[in-house]
């Protein structure tokens, strides 16, 4: 089993981007995807050009002020100039409100604003997890094929806890209809609302998985305990034979 470690949200913060260096440098992190909308995208594209090995992907976002573009029809919330806030954007996302070409124009200028600083994007991802949904997983598809990046996260949760049947089916089907469009991994997991037992027990458990590759979605801040168990020696040397990159699947 190969795991990749994402952390989302890289150019959120000052302290969001210093937490995924130092969890890539001193920990299990292999990967991070880029807002590029966040105010500390600038410090975000200069640590990942000091930090060679950690693949770099966009974190994709219509919701909050992350917008690149500021002329659309539907994305924007016409008080604010900016998208959304994110319950308003699920509604319309659900609600077929958003256009798709607008969608792909603002995905695209997201992307090639982390492409002109230079960067070699490897993945793509969405920021509250979107793409779980078929308006804004076909407009990640288009991009992902425009620009030629080569893997979009998948939608399927490995080792979830009292996961919903019906949501479990839906969540098997976005799987099968991403993987025959487009590559991606096994499924994804996540630290989100394990204390430090439950994380050692998850991750155990995805060391002992029989998928060929799974990815670790992370948010490494103090106070949800994810970047102590993310630098843990003991953790960090589990993991060792295990860890890729979304560059090393490139």
């Amino acid at each position: 089993m190969k795991l990749i470690v994402n952390a989302d949200d890289f150019g959120f913060s000052e302290e969001v981007n210093a937490n995924i260096v130092k969890c890539h440098q001193k920990g299990i992190v292999t990967s991070a995807t880029i807002l590029s909308g966040g105010q500390n995208f600038d410090d975000a594209i200069q640590l990942a050009k000091e930090n060679p090995k950690l693949g770099i992907g966009v974190h994709l976002a219509i919701d909050g002020p992350n917008n690149i573009g500021k002329k659309y029809a539907t994305l924007l919330d016409p008080q604010t100039g900016e998208f959304y806030e994110d319950i308003v954007a699920l509604k319309k996302i659900r609600n077929g409100e958003f256009n798709f070409e607008e969608l792909v124009s603002e995905y695209s200028l997201q992307i090639e604003k982390v492409k002109n600083a230079g960067i070699n994007i490897t993945h793509l991802d969405h920021h509250h997890h979107f793409h779980l949904y078929f308006p804004i997983l076909k407009a990640v598809i288009e991009v992902a094929k425009k620009y030629k990046i080569h893997y979009i996260r998948p939608q399927k949760i490995l080792y979830a806890a009292n996961n919903p049947f019906p949501k479990n089916v839906y969540r098997l089907y976005h799987q099968f209809h991403l993987s025959s469009r487009y590559n991606t991994v096994d499924g994804y997991t996540s630290l989100i609302g394990c204390d430090s037992d439950q994380m050692h027990a998850k991750f155990q458990t995805i060391l002992n998985s029989n998928k060929k590759t799974i990815e670790l979605v992370v948010h490494p801040l103090k106070e949800n305990g994810e970047i102590d168990f993310l630098t843990d020696p003991e953790i960090v040397g589990k993991a060792k034979t295990h860890l890729i990159s979304y560059a090393d699947l490139v």
